[in-house]
């Protein structure tokens, strides 16, 4: 089907009021039109039995096909700049450089175009060209060797609209200029028919200074905002014109003169699966080399299988460890970190712990979790543990507890500034996970089911979902009663496409991870994203996923980080820690310490990625941001435990009055709320069987309160014991914030 849509439009600016209506012309070429429009030569394509463009059909070769060349020729009805499109059904399987040759009035050009994404029909720009009336322009798409499908579908020409100038980052030299400091400014800008003039545009207040500048250059074009007092508020924007006198404008950006850094977590991730800290000589080299390029946290991962690179009276010693018996890794770190004599700049260290994920293939330790508590391991459907890797089930109340007192005795005797809590989900590997004898029962006991649940019934996901929101729960509430100032970050996850409906992604309905809800309900001190995502393969992927945290977290923060060993190159994850920070996010993170350059294909090495890194995102020295609900919290901490007959209740709901705050207790009887407002509250205890209890506590900003009650059947006295504000005893480390 060759379809020809025309319609008119009006020059209105660009031409005389008399000239008359020019025609514009939007062409669609499918594959279900045939000849002459659309054209096979070598191998037939085949032919696709899901549906293509306007519900027709689609046509595909294979990467191991022999070779076969499609051809889309239009009958332009007049001569110009025409914009090329590729319609076809994008899917995970598909082609990332699928070749197509573009036939156009000043010769032939090449253009590579990736057709992997979301399953849906898509639109990929394939560029802007001039053609000739008539049918003497094409578009060709050729099979090639690099793996995945190549998909035949439909080719839309549309005529060139003289666009206004792009323009791309507006980039402000000094970050956080000192008081009467000059500002130079650049800014990328771009027009396809030549861009005439672009102007730097500031003002300030209180001193009313204001003022236009030309910028000059071209690549980028710069000019200087003169330096401003004290105080001052200076909002800049750029404008642009073009040869056709088409303009354009930046948003608005602003800094106040003299305010310095807000500060910013610059962290790094370290693996103890391979060189790292497993040595005092490592330790050196990671701190050294983290100072000389400005990163300011250390992330060492200090339990990867149930393990401990710190001195544990719960878990084994990792057996990797090559700094001998009496070295012990994480005080090791600590002691270099914190280190501030001579000048040196303290280093914050966030202990990584791995949660879920507790064992792979190796022989177990007497000390494993595993060995001592094998109740408490996930099954998946079948009954199975999988193979590879094995788990801790969040539905056995044994994994929480065990978790959370690993890491409150790490935290009991080691100067650390945060934990980060890895794998704290369920299984991303094929099959339904989450079987755990322990689990099933307690579920059913709470819906009153029987038997087994379905993979797909939507109490067992919420469920699930729930087990490891309690664990996060109870973890920042216990940590913040031991020591406030310690951060919890968690690495959540991005995969696929779904942040515009989060509740549709994997992490929230595959491996139950509410990573959303832990920012809105404030149980995380930052999300530290995974982001990791290729940018030439998904080039709005990364910036999906940073945009949804960052509009998630008001009440907490965002840490991006990025898998610099996925990119191409290095300018690649230098333009995806730019940009978080850009969006504003509280700091920027890299994954991981030793594989900073696995997947660049130009030969550049570890030096490179630290260089670019300390003289493009990190070029000074700055110290990780404050976090103002803990250094100066405003709200408070209610916590208690529920017990009926003298046992502790599982599931009882209990309800802050008039907040729409609820939450069940869990197998202990233990619940929490955070970010309580200060005030006198009405806490509502509900348990099946028994008469809702009320009482009232009153609580001040910054406070942790300790609540225990019991069911009215049992109630002897008064049920509510009251204890609280509860108040931590900071170390006092050099240089410790």
């Amino acid at each position: 089907m060759n379809q020809q849509r025309f319609v008119l439009w009006s020059c209105a600016g660009l031409l005389a009021a008399w000239q008359p209506l020019v025609a514009a012309y939007d062409i669609v070429v499918d594959n279900d039109g045939g000849a002459p429009g659309y054209v096979e030569t070598g191998q037939p394509w085949e032919l696709s039995g899901s549906p293509g463009y306007n519900g027709g059909t689609y046509r595909f070769l294979l990467d191991d096909d022999p070779p076969g060349t499609a051809t889309w020729t239009p009958d332009i009805p007049e001569s110009g700049p025409c914009e090329v499109f590729a319609i076809l059904r994008t899917s995970t399987n598909r082609a990332f450089n699928a070749p197509y040759s573009i036939t156009h009035a000043n010769g032939v050009s090449p253009v590579f175009a990736s057709q992997n994404g979301p399953n849906q029909i898509s639109e990929v720009f394939l560029g802007e060209f001039d053609f000739d009336a008539g049918t003497t322009g094409s578009v060709s798409l050729s099979n090639s060797t690099e793996a995945g499908a190549y998909i035949a579908d439909a080719i839309r020409f549309r005529t060139a609209v003289d666009d206004p100038p792009t323009i791309g980052p507006v980039v402000r030299g000094i970050e956080y200029p000192d008081a009467d400091e000059p500002v130079p400014v650049t800014a990328t800008v771009s027009d396809d028919r030549g861009v005439a003039e672009v102007t730097l545009h500031y003002s300030a207040s209180p001193s009313g200074a204001s003022g236009s500048s030309p910028m000059t250059g071209g690549g980028p074009y710069s000019a200087i905002i003169p330096g401003m007092p004290d105080g001052d508020t200076v909002s800049y924007h750029v404008s642009a014109r073009d040869t056709g006198d088409n303009t354009a404008a930046s948003l608005a950006e602003e800094y106040v003169s003299g305010a310095g850094h807000p500060g910013e977590y610059r962290a790094i991730w370290i693996d103890s699966w391979n060189s790292s800290f497993l040595n005092p000589a490592q330790a050196e080299n990671l701190v050294a080399t983290c100072r000389a390029n400005n990163i300011n946290t250390i992330i060492p991962e200090i339990r990867k299988i149930g393990d401990a690179y710190y001195d544990s009276s719960i878990e084994p010693r990792a057996t990797n460890i090559s700094g001998g018996s009496g070295y012990d890794p994480l005080q090791y770190l600590i002691d270099l970190c914190h280190d501030t004599s001579g000048g040196k700049e303290y280093i914050h260290v966030h202990a990584w712990f791995v949660m879920h994920r507790i064992a792979k293939s190796e022989t177990l330790s007497p000390m494993h979790v595993l060995s001592q508590h094998p109740e408490y391991e996930m099954l998946d459907s079948t009954g199975s543990i999988g193979v590879g890797n094995r788990y801790l089930d969040p539905g056995h109340p044994g994994t929480a507890e065990h978790n959370i007192a690993v890491i409150l005795d790490c935290l009991s005797k080691y100067d650390i500034d945060g934990v980060n809590l890895d794998y704290i989900r369920y299984p991303e590997t094929a099959g339904s996970w989450g079987y755990n004898p322990t689990s099933v029962a307690r579920f059913n006991a709470f819906t009153g089911g029987v038997g087994q649940p379905s993979s797909g019934n939507s109490q067992w996901a919420a469920w699930r979902r729930r087990m490891v929101t309690q664990e996060v729960r109870k973890l920042y509430v216990k940590m913040k009663e031991m020591k406030r100032h310690v951060v919890l970050t968690a690495d959540t996850v991005n995969w696929g496409f779904s942040w515009d409906d989060f509740s549709a992604s994997a992490a929230y309905s595959g491996v139950f991870q509410d990573w959303k809800g832990w920012l809105e309900e404030g149980i995380l001190d930052y999300n530290a994203i995974m982001n990791y995502s290729n940018q030439n393969q998904y080039p709005t992927r990364y910036q999906g996923w940073t945009d949804l945290t960052l509009a998630s977290d008001d009440a907490r923060g965002s840490i991006i980080g990025i898998g610099a060993y996925l990119q191409d190159e290095i300018e690649d994850s230098m333009w995806q820690l730019l940009y978080a920070r850009e969006k504003g996010a509280a700091g920027l993170n890299i994954y991981d310490w030793g594989s900073e350059t696995s997947g660049d294909d130009s030969g550049a090495s570890r030096a490179d990625f630290f260089e670019a890194l300390r003289t493009e995102v990190f070029t000074e020295w700055v110290d990780p941001p404050d976090s103002p609900w803990l250094s100066n919290p405003t709200k408070a901490i209610v916590q208690g435990t529920v017990t009926c007959g003298g046992s502790p209740v599982d599931h009882a709901l209990v309800t802050l009055e008039g907040t729409g705050r609820s939450v069940y207790s869990d197998a202990t009887g233990w619940f929490g709320f955070v970010d309580v407002e200060p005030g006198t509250m009405t806490v509502r205890i509900a348990i099946p069987g028994e008469e809702d209890t009320l009482r009232a506590v009153t609580a001040s900003a910054g406070d942790i309160m300790k609540i225990s009650g019991v069911c009215k059947t049992s109630e002897v006295g008064d049920i509510w014991a009251v204890t609280g504000p509860v108040s931590e005893t900071k170390y006092n480390s050099p240089g410790a914030p």
